[in-house]
């Protein structure tokens, strides 16, 4: 008689005490049951007589037990869903929210089970107490929301799409263009599926109003207008969607790796080396600085050495603010009061001490789409400070006015160049960066799938044998 033997009589009746007896007598019981690989535990009997206090008994004595996978692939959650036994899944997920994301049978979890039999209360609930689950694939390499598609479960498929849209942890952004760009095996992104089904013109019209890509092609090249029935081919066009002959192909991987790198790459990933070598304590260090040199230079200028030329109120004349002296000119309104080659000299480095500090902020921001908005403001702040320096200089009336104006337009158009070569390469960097990676992943997932079915069909054949 086996261990499980033991215990059945007392996990088919729910009986505590029965339990408890068997515990005494064996002790080590539940801890020889947890060592097998695939096994039918008393968790299982439990969660498929819909047994629950019983269940939360043995949870409490053998949480390990929750993870198990019997003969036929299922954990206790997946017997109890099966079941329908609601509360008995709703306890089990406050005792751990991880089992959410269990992997069964062809690598469905709870979260795909619930989307696949359209439990949209359960589904909202798996989602935030475990919102990683979203990401599980099954082994055909579809997501919760394929599932939903698949078996026509249209509310299951909007409360996915309504929680990746009102998601706002870290990563949300990334995750919900992830999600909803997947593909499974066949290179099939939930679009592709919906608008090839007959009856599933809703859910092309959700699809269509969120962040998903009109353009995908599945592996026979075609995108979701060439596989679309006649009624979802007029809601894709109207929302812009292009056939496979009219979309271009991205580069692979491979040719991105392999062509020519510009002057103008090469010096942009100097620049992010750069950024991304440098320690956090050191960036933090180089920031602080970066900024007090920002301040300070630009307060020179609302305060430049020797003062301005100011108003008068009494008598609408102008007066310079200075220890040694009061002359009174109209023009010299909000002047400098200092010399043309002083004012020069102080003005050019401190032009050159802000641009660099600048330049230091921008290369230590993050990039991507994180970093991009600073960019702007960044921009702007130059330029302001630029036109700042513009206002306080002196009028001059020969060559020096010219030679001034000039070096001041250059220094302003330069400054605009840059931050906008800035902010686009290190946009473009992010976006291939990212392509980079889900063209990875997604010939890692078609590998992984490939090599299970392998495994599978050698599995059957020594069975055979």
């Amino acid at each position: 008689m086996t261990n499980l033997d033991i215990l059945r009589p007392a996990a088919e009746a729910g009986n505590i005490e029965d339990l408890y007896t068997v515990i005494e007598k064996v002790p080590s019981i539940l801890r020889e049951i947890d060592l097998e690989q695939f096994v039918e535990t008393p968790l299982h009997i439990a969660a498929f007589n819909g047994h629950l206090p019983f269940a939360i008994e043995v949870m409490n004595l053998k949480p390990s037990l929750a993870f198990k996978l019997n003969k036929q692939g299922f954990s206790p959650i997946h017997l109890a869903m099966q079941k329908k036994e609601k509360t008995m899944v709703l306890c089990f997920v406050d005792m751990n929210k991880d089992l959410v994301r269990v992997k069964g049978k062809e690598g469905l979890t709870p979260l795909h089970y619930a989307s696949q039999i359209g439990e949209v209360d359960l589904l909202a609930y798996f989602l935030n107490a475990c919102p990683e689950s979203i990401e599980y694939l099954t082994v055909r390499c579809e997501t919760a929301l394929h599932i939903a598609i698949n078996n026509a479960q249209f509310d299951a498929l909007k409360v996915l799409v309504g929680w990746l849209e009102k998601n706002y942890r870290i990563g949300a952004i990334d995750m919900e263009n992830k999600i909803l760009n997947q593909k499974d095996v066949a290179g099939n992104t939930i679009l592709h599926i919906s608008a090839s089904t007959s009856d599933q013109h809703e859910a092309v019209r959700l699809l269509v109003n969120t962040k998903i890509n009109l353009k995908t092609k599945n592996f026979e090249d075609k995108t979701a207008l060439d596989v679309a029935t006649t009624e979802s081919k007029k809601i894709l066009c109207s929302a812009g969607a292009k056939s496979g002959t009219e979309v271009i192909d991205a580069h692979t991987p491979a040719y991105k790796l392999s062509s020519e790198t510009t002057i103008i790459d090469k010096l942009s990933i100097y620049m992010l080396r750069i950024s991304r070598n440098i320690k956090d304590e050191q960036r933090n260090t180089m920031l602080i600085v970066a900024a007090l040199v920002v301040t300070a230079t630009y307060q020179s200028v609302l305060s430049p050495p020797g003062g301005v030329y100011q108003v008068n109120a009494s008598d609408k004349n102008l007066n310079i603010t200075s220890s040694n002296s009061t002359i009174s000119t109209l023009g010299n309104a909000g002047k400098s009061v200092m010399s043309e080659v002083d004012f020069f000299r102080f003005s050019f480095w401190n032009i050159v001490s802000f641009l660099i500090s600048i330049a230091v902020i921008i290369i230590l921001t993050p990039t991507g789409k994180e970093g991009s908005p600073m960019y702007v403001p960044v921009t702007w702040f130059t330029l302001s400070y630029l036109y700042s320096m513009r206002v306080i200089s002196p009028t001059y009336t020969h060559f020096n006015s010219v030679f001034v104006q000039i070096f001041f337009d250059l220094i302003v158009f330069s400054s605009i160049i840059f931050s906008i070569i800035a902010g686009y390469f290190s946009f473009q960097k992010w976006i291939k960066a990212k392509k980079l990676r889900r063209s990875v992943l997604r010939h890692r997932n078609i590998a992984e799938t490939t090599t299970m079915v392998v495994v599978k069909d050698l599995e059957n054949m020594d069975s055979q044998i």
